[in-house]
């Protein structure tokens, strides 16, 4: 079908062809990448739960189509804009940063009980992560978020 209408479909160079049938991902496509122009601190999402900004220019490539979006020329824009809610975390200027839990209660979902933010044995639960509400004591994380289990305060 593509001789029957080479027009449409054959290109003259890998350039033109990228940029007909694949500019939604044209970096990738051609093999290049796009000169950064709003600079090169992107969040790095990798880990899942990670609050930092990288710039080691290994900026993922579906941040090179919204770059005025994505990328920001200090560390400090870049934590204001993508982990506004754990930001000192991102600039690392907390204890957050270095992962030492709070030792505060928050709900471990799986086994319907409250378990400590910190690392080691029971009853920590390792660290909260940054959307956990946490509390002050088991049992008002027990009252407050699983009113419903009799065991929460036991397990």
């Amino acid at each position: 079908y593509m001789l029957s209408n080479h027009q449409y479909f054959l290109s003259n160079t890998l350039e033109e062809c990228c940029k007909n049938f694949y500019e939604w991902n044209l970096y990738s496509c051609t093999g290049t990448k796009p000169t950064l122009t709003n600079g090169d601190y992107y969040p790095d999402w990798s880990g899942g739960s990670s609050t930092q900004c990288l710039n080691d220019g290994e900026v993922p490539d579906y941040m090179l189509y919204s770059q005025a979006w994505y990328l920001s020329t200090t560390l400090e824009k870049c934590c204001e804009r993508h982990f506004f809610w754990n930001i000192n975390a991102c600039l690392g200027t907390s204890p957050d940063a270095v992962d030492v839990g709070t030792d505060k209660w928050y709900v471990e979902w799986k086994t319907s009980t409250c378990v400590q933010d910190c690392v080691g044995e029971s009853p920590c639960g390792g660290i909260a992560e940054s959307w956990e509400q946490l509390y002050s004591s088991k049992d008002q994380c027990c009252d407050k978020r699983l009113p419903w289990v009799n065991k929460c305060r036991y397990l």
